[in-house]
């Protein structure tokens, strides 16, 4: 299941006030996550936003956290409401005539690696704001900047119980004369689809929720109340 929240603006951030819950298993479960992090090469227990609830004017009550606590929740969602939602960006990138480009993650890839996902996306740093984090995604991933994306704009905040995520979603138009080119170690595959079910291939979970998120603002008079 998952809550989507419209945007009409860039969402704001509002401190969470909370300490965490300090049982023994929850923290082990995320000495254990940091310690796989460790060990594996190119990863490390980064710094990571959180999510613990969202206003119906946007607002999202946010924690500073840790990479582990992410990898905790990603793997069992229900530990969200102890430890918040992972927060992230998702952004879709449309052709005039209608088409959407969806990525194949790379295999090295922490997060959903050789999933189908939106155009670009990523993890959300405390001390990021969401636009800005996007187009640094957009850019890194897919080498596209915020002048080849006319109409960029956020839809949506999208909190799934399915994967202890919490996604702010972008949509913008391809510009006349872009193109976007992979980065060869994140993206195995660029694909332009008109849905996620066109690409006849399995789909991040957390793309699907997005997805839905973007159809509600393409269409808000079928949304339901």
């Amino acid at each position: 299941m998952h809550a989507i929240v419209p945007l009409d603006a860039e969402p704001r951030f509002r401190p969470f006030p909370f300490g965490l819950p300090a049982d023994g298993p929850l923290l082990r479960a995320v000495d254990d996550a940091a310690l796989v992090l460790s060990r594996t090469r190119g990863r490390f227990d980064g710094p990571i936003a959180f999510c613990h609830g969202v206003s119906r004017d946007g607002a999202i009550l946010h924690r500073h956290g840790r990479y582990a606590e992410a990898m905790v929740v990603f793997a069992e969602p229900t530990q969200a409401y102890r430890l918040g939602f992972a927060l992230g960006v998702q952004l879709f990138v449309e052709r005039p005539e209608g088409l959407t480009l969806f990525q194949l993650r790379g295999p090295s890839i922490g997060r959903d690696p050789l999933l189908w996902t939106a155009s670009a996306s990523g993890g959300l740093s405390p001390a990021e704001q969401a636009r800005d984090a996007v187009l640094a995604d957009a850019a890194e991933e897919i080498g596209l900047g915020e002048g080849d994306l006319p109409g960029f704009q956020p839809v949506a905040v999208v909190v799934s119980d399915d994967t202890g995520s919490a996604l702010i979603v972008y949509h913008a138009m391809l510009g006349e004369e872009a193109e976007p080119e992979p980065h060869s170690a994140k993206v195995a595959e660029l694909s332009w689809a008109r849905s996620p079910a066109d690409l006849g291939a399995q789909v991040s979970a957390d793309t699907v929720s997005c997805w839905d998120a973007l159809e509600r603002w393409r269409a808000p008079e079928a949304a339901p109340a």
